[in-house]
């Protein structure tokens, strides 16, 4: 009974730790993760299949993440998001968008977006370089200029508001007629451009309000909460807040990779839920 116990364990934790393990380009065999997909009643070994489809380089694998994508289990689909983005297949993309406007859990529907805005940024027809993207004036409606980025959970310092910094960008960028301003030297040209043409300039200060860990119904649970103050001419005029929470094995509190994408996946869908808020409060703010 106690190797069951043991064995059942492993098996629960397999999932997450394999977020951690390097990248396998060869032997998965398609058609065996397929089955697993569509016939497994247990999430985990479901979740496995997507992540080694992912990193068989096989493009193949397409069609089944495609299909996981309508699982019923959140972590799943959250898992063949990341395997789309990992596989690079920029066919994907549509299954992808057509998914996430109906995705109602805030880190899978994060991952689904990260998935769209990696796959986007490695298709051939993008330059890669934030200096050379410039916006579209007859749609841009305001200019969005990150300016503080904090951390005051105590947590992975500067890492972890990196991880808040691009999380806030590319989903700031995905709000119709928002541009958000390069971090490099093309910021400045842009926004003599806005001044010009009479499109207002809002500044965004967003922060790691909170990032705890507790045990939760025997899992680790990782819970955050971000915070956003939006100002014009220096005034806040809006402020919205955040809250997302991860879930994973036990074991993964031991397994520093494990951790941190746990905590990146807490701090990703608590920044998706303040954008829910933010187009609003965007608005607000230009008045």
């Amino acid at each position: 009974m106690g190797r069951r116990r043991s064995i059942h364990a492993l098996l629960a934790a397999g999932a997450l730790l394999l977020l951690a393990l390097p990248a396998r380009t060869a032997g998965t065999d398609v058609a065996a993760q397929e089955k697993i997909l569509k016939t497994s009643d247990d999430f985990r070994f479901r979740v496995d299949a997507c992540l080694k489809l992912g990193s068989s380089g096989d493009f193949k694998a397409r069609k089944p993440l495609e299909y996981a994508l309508e699982d019923p289990h959140p972590t799943v689909r959250q898992a063949a998001a990341s395997g789309l983005a990992k596989l690079g297949d920029v066919l994907a993309v549509a299954a992808l968008e057509a998914r996430v406007s109906k995705e109602k859990n805030a880190p899978t529907k994060s991952a689904m977006e990260n998935a769209i805005a990696t796959l986007k940024t490695s298709s051939p027809v993008s330059t890669g370089t934030t200096s050379s993207i410039a916006p579209d004036w007859g749609k841009t409606k305001m200019i969005v200029k990150l300016q503080r980025i904090a951390n005051d959970s105590g947590v992975r310092g500067d890492k972890l508001a990196a991880v808040l910094e691009g999380s806030t960008r590319a989903k700031l960028s995905a709000i119709p007629g928002v541009f958000v301003l390069p971090s490099d030297s093309g910021a400045t040209p842009i926004m003599a451009q806005a001044a010009t043409k009479g499109v207002p300039i809002l500044g965004v200060d967003a922060k790691v309000v909170m990032l705890d860990q507790a045990t939760f119904a025997g899992d680790l649970k990782i819970q955050a909460k971000v915070s956003y103050a939006i100002s014009k001419l220096q005034v806040i005029k809006s402020a919205i807040e955040g809250n997302a929470s991860s879930i994973g094995s036990l074991s993964s509190a031991k397994n520093p990779q494990s951790l941190i994408k746990l905590q990146d996946m807490a701090v990703d869908g608590a920044v998706a839920s303040a954008m829910g808020k933010a187009p609003s409060a965007l608005a607000a703010a230009v008045k």
